[in-house]
């Protein structure tokens, strides 16, 4: 009868338990604890209850580990010569350093981008931060990132643009865009193509640029050309691009593709050289009100009576219409289109790179 009984009260106990175990919380619930021993000095546990202790939080921040960038540097812009600052934290910080990237994705230290873009002087005036003291135009477009070193690192913090502007000379966003297409070497010509600048660039080594008022209405026009000598050996300018200013903003007014091919000659004129099946034509322009006005031209082109054979045409525009539109001796043109191309000169070019 007794063990009966024992074997009752067990049930009933393991019953209310189960029944305990699947109550809803009140609402009073408090978050829950864990039992904690109180431990001697001496390492063994003495005789006082258990404390009940908050079970924390489990963030990197509460446990002291894991990196947590907490800021990033910001894009700034930048006069050229002067310099700007970047500034990046981090907690649970061991370490951090600087990087720089160029405008094609390489990647560099401070000391190196120092070396690549003359005059940058780097220097470091806090812990969390980096200074770019003058600033050279040719970092324009650049970017700089931080790197942080610690447990569960490193990680890489999101990187700041740096805008350099020249705002004493309002052509050195056209100026930089060449200066970026040479900084390796020569550009492609699908590299041309995709930043809008002349093909011509992809047959040249090296790009200056050149500031003459051709028109003499006060504004300087920019020339982007390179050195060129041609089979006579007249040492003269292959000019890529030609631009005004126009509602403060350059304004381009040419741009040499395969094919053509322009040059500055006396007294204001320009000298444009076209090539395509079937014809070449050497003609002579002017700059007025912001475009090139043709006036005259030599032209070579296949004669349509007999397709193996060339004729050359001179044709002069006065402004109403074609004055002078006659077939000339090929001995008479090339004699013409020699003594223009001997006239062909630009005033001497500031080197891009």
């Amino acid at each position: 009868m007794k063990k009966r009984i024992f074997v009752f009260v067990c049930a009933a106990l393991a019953f209310a338990l189960l029944c305990s175990c699947g109550m809803p919380m009140s609402a009073n619930y408090s978050s829950p604890t864990i039992k904690v021993d109180a431990v001697t000095s001496a390492g063994s546990y003495n005789s006082a209850p258990a404390a009940d202790v908050p079970v924390p939080e489990t963030s990197p921040e509460s446990l002291g580990v894991g990196l947590v960038i907490t800021k990033d540097p910001t894009d700034e812009t930048v006069p050229v010569g002067e310099g700007v600052w970047f500034v990046a934290r981090a907690k649970n910080l061991a370490s951090m350093r600087w990087e720089l990237i160029d405008n094609y994705g390489n990647v560099c230290s401070p000391e190196q981008a120092e070396q690549q873009n003359g005059g940058l002087l780097v220097a470091y005036p806090a812990e969390d931060t980096i200074s770019l003291n003058n600033v050279p135009l040719s970092m324009d477009g650049w970017s700089v990132r931080a790197v942080f070193e610690g447990e569960g690192g490193p990680l890489t913090g999101k990187a700041a643009k740096i805008t350099v502007i020249d705002y004493e000379n309002p052509y050195s966003t056209v100026i930089m865009r060449y200066g970026k297409a040479f900084r390796y070497g020569i550009p492609t010509l699908d590299y041309c193509q995709a930043n809008g600048i002349s093909e011509r660039a992809a047959e040249c080594w090296s790009v200056g640029y050149a500031l003459y008022d051709i028109d003499e209405n006060g504004v300087d026009e920019l020339f982007i050309a390179a050195w060129d000598t041609n089979a006579a050996g007249y040492k003269r300018n292959l000019i890529f691009e030609l631009y005004t200013i126009l509602d403060n903003e350059p304004y381009r007014i040419y741009c040499s593709k395969g094919g053509s091919e322009l040059y500055l000659i006396d007294e204001g004129r320009l000298l444009s050289v076209s090539t395509a099946p079937g014809m070449t034509s050497n003609g002579i322009y002017r700059l007025a009100n912001d475009f090139l006005i043709y006036e005259e031209v030599y032209i070579e082109e296949t004669d349509p009576s007999a397709p193996d054979r060339m004729l050359w045409r001179h044709r002069v525009d006065n402004s109403i219409g074609y004055s002078d539109d006659r077939p000339i001796s090929t001995a008479e043109a090339i004699e013409a289109i020699d003594s223009l191309h001997a006239l062909t000169c630009l005033p001497d070019l500031i080197p891009i790179v």
